[in-house]
């Protein structure tokens, strides 16, 4: 790729940092850079143990590609290949560029749920330890599109740039919550109360913290409003709390108040 074209197209992404378009720029920029079909971004916290699919953008269609970022950041992110890279540490900020094909992966499970069914032919992971936070920019190649293999040759060029760049904007998305979207929320609350509520009390919980109201959270359930208040009374007794605000710090926080 001429580096001229690369250059611009790093400077058109640094722009973006902390908007709502980085998620579009970031997708086409690492299109032009790697070739890639796909991206997905996971963060991970400075304890390494609560990742957080920032967005999953590209060819992958769209339902599918929400679902996939849901049981991720739910159950299989403890099987990732790649968390144990993850979970490390570095002294210091580091990246590691890791190339994967389907064939390659250990676990049936992981490649069926996360991996063929999403038609993933080769992955490029850019993995990298940030001073607060891990990180993993994830690159997709799908069987659907004819093309040679994903490209390193920018990514490992411009390796200060890009991870300079990631974690700024994940930094800056964490304070801002742009990603702050249903599907977070769910994982978010389900990794800190999901043994103590029922589905549909995990239903009503995740939209409250949305800012639902109860008419909203009842249209969109197909319930009663009063099926809505019942619910929410019932969810607030079991986690111990008695304000949305509350609530709002158990997914945003982890403060919960049994503990």
């Amino acid at each position: 790729m001429n580096p001229t074209t690369v250059q611009h197209s790093l400077a058109s992404l640094v722009g973006e940092i902390g908007r709502q378009g980085f998620e579009h720029h970031l997708m086409q920029c690492m299109h032009e850079l790697t070739g890639a079909d796909h991206c997905v971004l996971i963060s991970y916290d400075a304890s390494r143990t609560a990742p957080i699919t920032l967005f999953s953008s590209g060819a992958i269609d769209q339902p599918l590609a929400q679902e996939c970022r849901r049981l991720y950041d739910e159950v299989y992110y403890e099987r990732d290949p790649n968390r144990a890279l993850l979970d490390a540490g570095a002294h210091e900020p580091s990246t590691q560029l890791l190339t994967l094909r389907p064939e390659e992966l250990s676990d049936p499970e992981y490649r069926r749920t996360l991996i063929e069914r999403c038609g993933i032919r080769e992955k490029l992971a850019f993995i990298g330890h940030g001073r607060e936070q891990a990180y993993c920019l994830n690159l997709y190649r799908l069987k659907s599109r004819q093309r040679k293999g994903l490209l390193m040759g920018a990514l490992q060029d411009n390796t200060a740039l890009i991870a300079a760049t990631l974690e700024r904007h994940i930094s800056l998305s964490t304070e801002a919550q742009v990603r702050f979207d249903l599907p977070w929320v769910r994982a978010r609350l389900s990794r800190s109360c999901g043994d103590r509520l029922t589905q549909r009390e995990m239903d009503v919980a995740c939209r409250i913290v949305l800012g639902y109201s109860s008419e909203a959270i009842g249209l969109d359930l197909g319930v009663s409003v009063n099926t809505v208040l019942s619910h929410r009374k019932n969810l607030y007794e079991k986690l111990g709390i008695g304000t949305q605000n509350q609530l709002f710090a158990i997914v945003t926080e982890g403060r919960c108040a049994w503990v």
